[in-house]
């Protein structure tokens, strides 16, 4: 199975918990870590300099100056970076992330003139609160997380990068779709949610640009690539964990959205590794 790590794990401290962390980027070491893997919490970070790959759930984005990336919770994480970056990283644990609503749809911005200036303001306030740890630092800290959060929404919203304005019925979709013991029409999702089919719809259309059916089905996809690479079960184990009933339509519905059967899938990228 693919490692999930805290993030204590990550920065290799024997503290059980710790809910969040903030650094620079040369600062911070990557740990004795598995490549590729999960996090239990979300993660921001600002490359200021430097070049390389930066890889979440398959997807390769160019890693350059002044480019933030945000990583979600078991998002599938991996990157090679040169020697030469630089930058910021901030960690946050699953539950104050969620409590503070710093889900992101898009996987990275870039930044630039002020608003280079004022996400670097709130990254650094939040090392040095973070190295006072006094009686204020974790208000203020709560803050500066929820104030960088908001500053890459509202710089994204002005480059017209599409962000979820139902961010709580979108997030509460998702989790009730990997929720495997259960499998639901998009009509028994909408009830689950206390709202109509057609609101979920709408929704999902105006999120994420597609119809509540489709987005299911991106989701799972996505989460059978990741069970196909990383866990031992097989291609119908998969399909049924998923909530196909049918390996024959879960195939046909994978190959649609990678252009890959599910076995094509594995033979290019176990070749890889």
């Amino acid at each position: 199975m693919l490692q999930k790590y805290s993030i204590s794990e990550i920065l290799s401290i024997s503290k059980d918990f710790i809910p969040h962390f903030s650094g620079t980027f040369e600062g911070t070491d990557d740990g004795d870590v598995e490549w590729p893997h999960r996090h239990s919490f979300y993660s921001l970070v600002w490359f200021t300099e430097g070049t390389g790959l930066y890889v979440i759930d398959f997807q390769e984005y160019e890693i350059k100056p002044q480019r933030i990336f945000l990583v979600n919770t078991t998002q599938i994480h991996n990157w090679d970076y040169s020697d030469n970056c630089k930058g910021y990283i901030l960690m946050v644990d699953q539950t104050l992330g969620k409590e503070l609503d710093v889900d992101c749809p898009f996987p990275y911005i870039d930044i630039e003139g002020k608003d280079k200036s004022q996400v670097e303001i709130v990254l650094q306030n939040l090392i040095k609160e973070s190295d006072l740890n006094d009686n204020l630092s974790l208000s203020n800290i709560r803050i500066s997380i929820q104030y960088v959060y908001a500053l890459v929404r509202r710089i994204a919203k002005e480059k017209e990068i599409s962000i979820h304005p139902h961010n709580s019925v979108i997030e509460q979709f998702r989790t009730l779709i990997f929720d495997y013991n259960i499998k639901l029409s998009i009509e028994e999702y909408a009830e689950k949610l206390n709202i109509s089919t057609d609101e979920l719809n709408t929704i999902c259309k105006t999120s994420t640009g597609e119809s509540a059916k489709q987005y299911l089905l991106d989701l799972k996809i996505t989460e059978a690539k990741r069970l196909l690479l990383f866990s031992n079960q097989n291609i119908n184990e998969i399909a049924f964990q998923l909530g196909f009933e049918d390996s024959s339509y879960f195939s046909r519905i994978f190959k649609k959205k990678t252009s890959f059967s599910p076995s094509d899938f594995l033979k290019k990228y176990r070749k890889q590794e």
